[in-house]
């Protein structure tokens, strides 16, 4: 995996955040943290998750340990608008921090288990992981939104992104 293509997929992964978030934007409270079939309880949980995931492995990427926290334990996102920001501004650091990187720090190998010296990946795939992991609960939510008449529309790589 190259720089040029892995930054194709976090422009992507960061287009449709921006989409989801904006659609979410039109329910009303009960629809957003009402229960729902969702993994994480409802829209707003998903939402919440999302971020949460993009957040922690990139500062796992990056070096540094984000613990058993989640990211709001440590900015406070208690509604659309606050987990909407954080998620845009964590979108443009991971395409800055991705677009940082060359071929050494693609394929660097990051340990999964302190414990275990041979479970590791390269940083690449890490991050391959967190836009996989953001299509699948955009997808969840976008056929919940949809259902309440809000659909967010098409999340098609080739429309999404320049390239």
């Amino acid at each position: 995996m190259d720089t040029a293509s892995l930054l194709l997929f976090v422009r992507f992964h960061a287009a449709s955040n921006r989409q989801i978030m904006e659609t979410a934007a039109a329910l009303d409270d009960a629809e957003l943290r009402g229960p729902g079939p969702f993994d994480h309880g409802t829209a707003f949980q998903t939402l919440r998750h999302l971020v949460d995931v993009d957040w922690s492995w990139r500062e796992f990427c990056t070096g540094h340990d984000p613990g058993q926290t989640y990211v709001w334990d440590q900015v406070p996102m208690e509604d659309l608008t606050s987990v909407a920001a954080f998620s845009a501004a964590e979108d443009e650091t991971l395409t800055s921090y991705v677009g940082s990187l060359d071929e050494a720090g693609l394929t660097e190998q990051l340990g999964l288990d302190p414990e275990d010296p041979t479970d590791t990946v390269p940083r690449w795939l890490i991050v391959a992981h967190v836009v996989n992991h953001g299509t699948q609960h955009r997808s969840e939510l976008a056929r919940y939104f949809t259902d309440r008449g809000h659909s967010p529309g098409e999340f098609d790589l080739l429309n999404a992104v320049q390239l």
